[in-house]
């Protein structure tokens, strides 16, 4: 798609030197003029009396990246999966619960891809809190994957189409084992790790997941299962423990139902009515009446009502949100991964704004390289040493990296199902000298010391390298164990005893004083702010803006670059292509290592399969 962008820019500057300059200015002068026009009282307005339509499109992330404006245009060229951001969503809700022309939410999980944990949990305890208002909530879909269902759940009635299914299977952790497959391309990894239950190298070194990385795994995905169990169950008025039930009785109790995984779902009390779409369009008209062209229910689009609801703010103290999303990594980066760079020139804008009154670091990552993870730590370092408070706010996943950026934060909020920890590191040195020999390529020569040419992938590691990486990797770990220590006021020994590479949900962290609360986003906004001992605030979220002729040609080609929806449900991935797509991720991974002192905090096993 970028090609394409390019080329699009090259015609118009093309355009911009034929013959005269004038020309050029003429372009741009109606591209303008056409873009204002189109422009002019483009701000939504909100229907009295209308249902907000809370319609996810994509992965639930906490920044959405900006699409390319051409990606409608040129839709065969689009690889970049759609994405709403969570903030989106919870901030229409929070809105829409004290506005009186918006009578009612429709949820409408169809287009969403998938949601980690705590960014489900979040969007539930947003709907309860909606519905303290007395307004209804209605959740309609074709049918409901274990992750939509939670936030289905919490509605006061929960519609499917009669074609449809509920599927709820448990949470699991499956990754993928290349051992076989390197051995067969004759690749030698050497791993140099510390942490018994430092998993994160097994994908490389075995076929298999050992035995201690099992007993580590099932406990944290116990505990997820047991907070959405609890959720479902409270939401839905079911014994505790039903889902687990169902779930062991499912094969008699779907012939009991003739196979029919609608009427199933109908039975053990997921859904309160199946109807096609015809069927609760109709019942919404009813309830609240018709568009102006009678085709549909009174509503508005949630990205619309937050684009007809935003209001200009000029408050002097800012909270700034600097968010640490994806693998971390040196260099700079979109918004998908911790781009070193890129966070540390976020941070020291923030520093420098006078306005700031304090930093929220917001993380969703399973870590990356320890360097880059450390240059982002030291710039919020001092920050904390220039007088701003630093408080991190854990998302879906805050472990390895993620916990090594905000160890020595002034406060750390977790929620109950944040996957953390994982306090590890691991070392990891591929050479291909015997892949290159089977192609008949070899690799001699000479040095001036034992050292040189010793971490050439193309020769095999000596002993001696081998022991300088081996001692790196465990300075590197007590480097982790020491920053640990120091920012939650524990000792070393205390914190090795919790460490070793072992995973652990939000609730278990806090009871070892990993993290010091429990909260959401909010709860972490709220906490900056009596850090930093103001009252009256904006929060302003730190990211990179798209360029202006990018805005510019999305309005003119109707893109949306984030800010609009088509209203058309999106197009979900065959389980094949995703199973490829995934193992192709999972072995580019080991690719795209680019620590130069080949030191890694990452966590492989904290995505969570539902």
């Amino acid at each position: 798609m970028k090609g394409v962008w390019v080329i699009i820019k090259s015609i118009f500057k093309f355009i911009q030197g034929l013959g005269t300059t004038a020309l050029g200015l003429l372009v741009i002068v109606l591209l303008v003029g056409i873009y204002a026009a189109g422009n002019r009282d483009a701000r939504p307005t909100v229907p009295s009396g209308a249902v907000m339509v809370l319609w996810p499109y994509g992965s639930i992330v906490e920044q959405a990246e900006y699409p390319d404006p051409l990606a409608e245009v040129f839709t065969d060229f689009n690889r970049v999966p759609p994405q709403t951001s969570i903030h989106d969503i919870l901030r229409s809700l929070e809105r829409a619960k004290d506005d009186d022309r918006i009578k009612a939410v429709a949820v409408l999980t169809d287009s969403m891809f998938g949601a980690a944990p705590s960014h489900l949990h979040a969007i539930a305890a947003a709907i309860r809190d909606f519905k303290t208002s007395g307004k209804k909530v209605y959740a309609i879909s074709s049918a409901y994957t274990q992750g939509t269902y939670m936030v289905a759940a919490q509605a006061d009635k929960v519609y499917m189409n009669p074609f449809g299914s509920v599927m709820l299977t448990g949470f699991g952790s499956y990754p993928n084992y290349f051992k076989d497959m390197l051995d067969k391309i004759e690749a030698n990894v050497n791993v140099f790790r510390v942490g018994t239950y430092k998993a994160a190298v097994e994908p490389y070194i075995r076929n298999d997941m050992s035995p201690a990385a099992k007993e580590a795994n099932m406990a944290f995905l116990t505990s997820l299962w047991d907070q959405y169990e609890a959720s479902v169950t409270e939401a839905r008025g079911l014994e505790p423990g039903t889902l687990s039930a169902d779930m062991l009785s499912v094969n008699e109790d779907l012939r009991a139902a003739g196979g029919d995984f609608a009427q199933l779902a109908l039975n053990n009390g997921l859904v309160d009515e199946l109807a096609p779409r015809a069927g609760w369009r109709q019942a919404l008209m009813d309830e609240y009446g018709s568009t102006p062209d009678g085709t549909s229910f009174n509503q508005i689009h949630f990205q619309a009502y937050l684009a007809a609801t935003d209001r200009p703010n000029h408050k002097a103290n800012e909270i700034a949100v600097i968010t640490a999303q994806g693998e971390i990594v040196m260099g700079e980066g979109p918004v998908s991964v911790s781009a070193a760079e890129t966070l540390v020139g976020h941070i020291r804008d923030a520093r420098n704004n006078p306005n700031t009154a304090a930093i929220l670091l917001r993380v969703d990552s399973p870590g990356g390289s320890v360097f880059a993870s450390e240059l982002i730590r030291q710039e919020l370092v001092a920050a904390q040493e220039d007088g701003l408070k630093v408080i991190a706010s854990f998302g879906p996943v805050a472990a390895s990296g993620g916990y090594w950026i905000s160890a020595t934060a002034d406060e750390i909020w977790a929620a109950p199902s944040t996957i953390t920890g994982s306090i590890g590191i691991f070392g990891i040195v591929p050479t291909f000298e015997r892949t290159l020999e089977k192609v008949g390529i070899h690799t001699d020569g000479v040095g001036t010391s034992p050292l040189a040419g010793a971490f050439n992938i193309t020769r095999p590691m000596s002993d001696g390298a081998k022991d300088i990486m081996q001692q790196s990797i465990e300075a590197g770990y007590s480097q982790f164990l020491g920053l640990v220590a120091r920012g939650r006021n524990m000792s070393v020994e205390d914190v090795d005893k919790i460490a070793q590479g072992r995973v652990w949900v939000g609730s278990k962290a806090l009871e070892l004083g990993l993290v010091d609360n429990l909260g959401d986003f909010g709860d972490a906004v709220k906490a900056a702010a009596k850090a930093a001992e103001v009252d009256d605030y904006n929060v302003v979220f730190y990211r990179e803006q798209p360029d202006q002729f990018d805005q510019m040609l999305a309005s003119l080609l109707n893109s949306s670059l984030g800010d609009d929806f088509d209203g058309l449900s999106g197009r979900q991935m065959s389980p094949l292509m995703q199973t490829a797509l995934d193992i192709k991720n999972e072995a580019e991974k080991f690719f795209r290592f680019n620590d130069p002192d080949a030191r890694y905090a990452v966590c492989f096993v904290c995505k969570v399969a539902d």
